[in-house]
């Protein structure tokens, strides 16, 4: 149990912990976790003349760890290459030894579970959902699946993408579901949240999780590659809406729309909350009262993770997007407009000048339809009547000024007057039109 100990600390210390605290928490004193952190609790000095071959092994232990976090299946020939590069003088059966009870140590750390602190954690993950029928094809459908550490209350939404726009979707509906946000959030490799940087050999956190993260004011926390367990709550939470909930699903899960299955999954969380929790006696509920209170507050705006799209009205008064075609205010025609495009809802949400003017529900990409709201179309219909009458009135204007110029002038040659007033008449047109 030492050596768990010994690791846990170092995990405690690298979280800013104090050794005070950390002792608190271990059970042991603060000159123990002082040792923890130095390495010297299991030191053997009883051994006297000769040094041990590890002593030549011990300046590069660091090097060690490191790879280790990074690889836990590092080749130990390639991994004895470089340190012999770098001044390692033993042999490689030290390097393998080492190895293998760093490994064995890491293992049992990561099955060994501790319990987190009210608010202090959640965990993320993605769960592949089988298939749904949808505009006459079989599309893909996952499951996102946010558990909180201390209590066990879960939020689980299904989509049919997960694309980083998805994801702050799913995160923010469950941030709303909890009321709060937890201090850090548990994620795997994913790409939308993590990138990896082959010249540095390290992650880090992609640029749009971090400016999500920074707006709802929590940390987001990689789960160590080759390492699942260490995010085992959520995983158990995955088999557990694989095994009890979509079993529970009445005929073929396929032609059930996503729309639905939320609104069922929402009914099957609220019945798993009042259930108790064997291990601690008390229901997810029960546990979540004593979490909710120190969940990090909501900011007042939403963070925009829609994508923007720039729109421009034909004269018809229609936008075009993915193929498909949309009525928009007769005001707009000939405008240029943003979108905001919700891949979470299938939702276009169109703007000008920062004022919302509709949400459109899209049509399937390729579909090459076209969709006409009435109260457009009689706008447009309006208009086109008046511009037909505005354009008639100017037509007969021109043509007035143009015989009377020409009474007026008759030494004058006319074809002057008939260029004069044909300038004049396209460019009053052209303001009809607009």
């Amino acid at each position: 149990m030492g050596i768990y100990r010994m690791h846990q600390a170092e995990i405690l210390l690298r979280e800013g912990y104090s050794r005070t605290s950390i002792a608190a928490k271990l059970g042991v004193s603060r000159r123990t976790v002082y040792n923890y952190e130095h390495r010297t609790v299991f030191k053997d000095t009883s051994r006297q003349g000769r040094p041990k071959g590890s002593v030549k092994l011990a300046p590069f232990y660091e090097q060690i760890d490191a790879a280790l976090e990074v690889d836990f299946t590092l080749n130990i020939e390639i991994l004895f290459t470089k340190l012999v590069s770098r001044g390692y003088t033993g042999k490689i059966s030290i390097l393998r030894d080492y190895v293998r009870n760093k490994r064995h140590a890491l293992h049992n750390l990561a099955v060994w579970r501790f319990e987190t602190l009210p608010g202090q954690q959640a965990q993320v993950d993605w769960m592949h959902a089988g298939r749904v029928h949808k505009n006459g094809r079989y599309i893909k459908r996952y499951a996102f699946i946010m558990k909180l550490g201390y209590s066990r209350r879960s939020y689980v939404e299904f989509t049919t993408s997960m694309e980083q726009p998805v994801l702050f979707a799913c995160m923010i509906h469950a941030f709303a579901h909890f009321g709060g946000v937890a201090a850090e959030i548990l994620f795997d490799n994913m790409k939308t949240a993590w990138l990896y940087s082959v010249e540095k050999n390290q992650w880090y956190v992609h640029p749009k999780m971090l400016s999500f993260a920074a707006h709802y004011g929590f940390t987001p926390r990689r789960c160590r590659v080759y390492r699942p367990k260490t995010k085992g709550k959520v995983e158990r939470e995955v088999r557990y809406v694989r095994t009890s909930f979509l079993p529970s699903i009445q005929g073929d899960l396929r032609n059930v729309a996503t729309e639905r299955l939320n609104e069922l999954v929402e009914a099957w969380m609220e019945r798993v909350d009042a259930k108790v929790i064997r291990e601690f006696g008390e229901s997810r509920m029960e546990r979540f009262e004593k979490e909710k209170s120190v969940l990090r507050s909501l900011p007042e705006a939403s963070f925009e993770y829609r994508l923007p799209k720039p729109l421009f009205v034909s004269r018809e008064g229609m936008i075009t997007y993915d193929t498909n075609r949309y009525t928009v205010p007769s005001a707009y025609r000939g405008k240029q407009l943003e979108g905001l495009l919700d891949l979470s809802h299938k939702t276009l949400t169109i703007r000008y000048e920062g004022l919302t003017i509709r949400i459109l529900t899209l049509k399937p990409a390729g579909a090459h339809e076209k969709t006409v709201d009435p109260v457009d179309q009689r706008e447009h219909r309006e208009a086109w009547e008046m511009g037909r009458e505005l354009e008639e009135r100017i037509r007969l204007q021109i043509q007035e000024k143009r015989n009377r110029a020409k009474m007026e002038t008759q030494t004058a040659d006319p074809s002057v007057y008939d260029l004069l007033f044909s300038c004049e008449s396209q460019e009053a047109m052209a303001e009809v039109a607009l």
